[in-house]
């Protein structure tokens, strides 16, 4: 039976497998920029609004499973060198809270640089790592059915089976469950909408 075959970590508190590292880092100290929106110098409230790369648009920007690593992220179009480092938000924000309604978990992203705000390389990078972190039997018990832990099972399992070589599906699966299997294998990054509960992650 498959669900002989779930793992989930047995004690402490889980921790994250995937390195900071992987999306280009910025070299040197980054401001959000003084004029525009953001800018002191408006007056009047402004809507926060995410970078046009990270908004749920018609077609998404980006080619990425969100059960893979941030260096597997290819653009569907040309975007500039320097996309990485500019603001994942205008007005720029110092951290970001994002939901989903499959998670039962708030992923909280904050920049890289102390005292900097949120890039577009901070947004993917967070996911990922959030998304990495293996789950307790604990927390799979969350899930309030039994059609939805069976669900979530088969998401680890075809998740594992997507490893390249058999060696690689094992160590996977001795791994566990990790939270993007509650995603349900819909784990494609569509984009981010902004609502007073939080930034709503979008699966395309």
């Amino acid at each position: 039976m498959p669900g002989k075959r779930v793992r989930f970590e047995t004690g402490g508190t889980p921790s994250p497998t995937f390195s900071s590292s992987t999306l280009p880092s910025s070299p040197g100290p980054v401001t959000p920029p003084p004029l525009g929106i953001g800018s002191p110098y408006h007056t009047a409230p402004l809507p926060i609004v995410a970078h046009t790369v990270l908004a749920v648009p018609q077609t998404p920007f980006w080619n990425w499973d969100m059960s893979y690593p941030t260096q597997t992220i290819t653009p569907r179009t040309n975007l500039p060198s320097d996309i990485w480092t500019q603001a994942a938000t205008q007005p720029a924000v110092g951290s970001m809270d994002i939901i989903c309604k499959f998670l039962p978990w708030r992923i909280t992203i904050y920049p890289r640089l102390q005292g900097s705000y949120v890039t577009v390389a901070d947004v993917f990078d967070g996911l990922h790592r959030a998304l990495s972190i293996s789950v307790t039997a604990a927390e799979f018990e969350l899930l309030p059915t039994a059609d939805e832990k069976h669900a979530v099972n088969n998401a680890f399992l075809r998740r594992c089976k997507r490893r390249s070589t058999y060696a690689l599906q094992v160590s996977e699966q001795k791994s566990g469950i990790r939270r993007v299997d509650f995603l349900r294998g819909r784990s494609e990054f569509g984009g981010l909408e902004y609502s007073k509960e939080g930034w709503k992650l979008v699966l395309s």
